[in-house]
């Protein structure tokens, strides 16, 4: 007998100091966030508002990408006076069909490990499979490279993506850590992992 998958209906995860949650464009009373954070920071002029013009411009970057709110973001900022996001994270719940499983799932992602078109193309991808306190993770990382037709050259920014399939669950937990700041972390696919590790789930309905 097959038990039926049931929803999950609330997940929590471990972030290390420096790692502020955000409030979308989309969320009712967001429009101060960025200066509100800025000030939070006691960065000081000008860097306060130079930092309150970056998160402005997270929260739109997140709009365009999902202007519903669902996927919701963290950026991390562990030096506040130097003025710069070391790197923002995304996370989300994906809807697992019938046959979705962490082996389809990886199928797919390696599939994409040499994309690239006009202004866009994945560089050094690899992927990994392991064991995770909830059931099984899959992830992997790469660096992008996306035109800047205005400089004439191509921005790179590391992209390391977990997806977490809780045993039992309809859902599977999918963070997405990106960086276009070099040096923002000692071992960025170490350090994310140890927040996608942290994740803590609380099944409901079945499915």
């Amino acid at each position: 007998m097959t038990l039926r998958p049931q929803d999950i209906v609330d997940f929590t995860f471990d972030a290390p100091d420096g790692w502020f949650d955000v409030e979308l464009l989309s969320d009712h009373g967001s429009d101060d966030w960025p200066e509100r954070l800025a000030a939070q920071l006691s960065a000081g002029e000008p860097t306060e508002k130079e930092l309150a013009e970056r998160f402005r411009a997270l929260q739109q970057l997140l709009h365009s990408e999902d202007p519903t709110g669902a996927t919701r973001a963290r950026v991390y900022v562990p030096v506040p006076a130097a003025g710069v996001l070391n790197a923002f994270q995304t996370y989300e719940l994906l809807q697992l069909e019938v046959d979705d499983s962490p082996e389809s799932y990886l199928a797919a992602t390696d599939a994409e490990g040499d994309h690239r078109e006009p202004g866009y193309e994945i560089l050094g991808y690899r992927s990994w499979r392991t064991a995770h306190a909830t059931g099984e993770l899959v992830g992997f990382t790469h660096l992008t490279a996306l035109a800047d037709e205005d400089a004439g050259d191509a921005l790179l920014e590391q992209r390391v993506v977990f997806a977490v399939f809780p045993v039992g669950s309809a859902q599977a937990v999918q963070f997405v850590f990106r960086s276009a700041f070099i040096g923002g972390f000692a071992d960025m696919v170490a350090e994310t992992q140890a927040i996608a590790d942290s994740l803590r789930v609380t099944l409901g309905e079945f499915a």
